[in-house]
């Protein structure tokens, strides 16, 4: 016999049916991994001289090339999300995205996005999204009862590992689940996204 604990867990065939079906990435969010993507390959396919290509010159740098560029970029998103680093102050949405591009950053990430979904935007913060080129596992450790109590509290974190060939969720709020594998997405091929393209307003975003 199952236990009352057992079939809370049970799934109805409508629940998996209707998870399938909601798209699980609210549009602004691909649309940024898009641009992320472009970046990256932007820094590894571009011509550059020998002096640019030295191993020991992009070492220099937590993160290659022009970040600040990228940040530019991804102005338009502020529209829908508070970003991290961004153009302006964050003026307390419902989603936040967090720029983790470079090992040094990551823990920097990390503390931005718990302090603010905590502290300066509690109650308005319901979502985290930590887009990052790298996953540290020990940093994520030192986070994670902070993660867990921010999701007691309705908050969810999602970390979306980005590379120019593709990119997946790394489901690290979910209890593991046996022989479960990253969902990797590469949507790249015949990829329509303009950096200026107009957007629609899917209710996420608030009113400046």
């Amino acid at each position: 016999m199952h236990s009352r604990h057992d079939k809370d867990k049970e799934w109805t065939i409508g629940e998996i049916l209707r998870e399938m079906s909601t798209p699980r990435f609210p549009h602004f969010i691909t649309r940024v991994i898009d641009q992320v993507q472009n970046w990256m390959s932007e820094l590894i396919y571009e011509d550059r001289d020998e002096t640019e290509r030295d191993l020991y010159s992009m070492m220099d740098s937590s993160v290659p090339g022009d970040p600040e560029k990228l940040i530019r970029e991804l102005e338009w998103v502020e529209d829908f999300a508070d970003l991290f680093p961004g153009t302006s102050q964050p003026s307390g949405q419902k989603d936040m995205i967090v720029l983790c591009l470079g090992p040094a950053d990551f823990d920097d990430g990390m503390r931005i996005a718990v302090d603010h979904s905590a502290l300066f935007a509690r109650g308005l913060c319901k979502r985290v999204w930590i887009l990052c080129d790298n996953w540290i596992m020990g940093e994520v450790i030192r986070y994670l009862q902070h993660i867990r109590a921010l999701n007691s509290e309705g908050v969810t974190f999602h970390f979306i590992l980005v590379t120019p060939w593709g990119w997946s969720e790394i489901p690290i709020s979910h209890d593991p689940v046996a022989g479960r594998k990253l969902d990797w997405k590469n949507p790249r091929k015949g990829s329509s996204s303009k950096p200026n393209a107009p957007l629609e307003d899917d209710g996420n975003s608030n009113s400046r």
